[in-house]
């Protein structure tokens, strides 16, 4: 029996500008196709509104500045591969942390990560869940 198809719109319908979208990894599956598809269909789906860079060594800096700029300008970030950042994640909890009524209300945090126990805890207690 396979698991039903995910509602990658319903999870989008869960979020708001101050709570991301988090996707915990299992072999094999990547959100990320579904996320470019949900995008496309919002009017996110250029470079220019739609962020997205695989973390990893010192991409935590090239990540913080795609959040600042798309938290002003109401876009969407997509950091992949959380789980190859885990000294930067305490930087990232304290990016979230600070979202405020400040925050552009159409701005939206995408992140994926394989099982991490390095992987903020606040995150996941607040963020919209999703296991592929």
């Amino acid at each position: 029996m396979e698991p039903p198809p995910f509602d990658i719109q319903g999870a989008y319908n869960d979020s708001n500008y101050k709570i991301p979208l988090i996707f915990i990894l299992s072999p094999g599956a990547d959100p990320v196709k579904e996320i470019f598809k949900l995008a496309d269909s919002m009017g996110y789906g250029t470079p220019d509104k739609l962020f997205s860079v695989s973390l990893g060594q010192g991409q935590g800096v090239v990540a913080e500045v795609g959040i600042k700029e798309a938290v002003e300008k109401g876009t969407w970030v997509l950091l992949q591969n959380c789980h190859l950042a885990t000294s930067w994640m305490p930087t990232l909890e304290r990016i979230v942390e600070d979202l405020s009524d400040s925050t552009h209300q159409s701005f939206r945090l995408w992140l994926t990560s394989m099982p991490s126990d390095k992987f903020p805890t606040s995150l996941l207690q607040n963020g919209v869940k999703n296991d592929e």
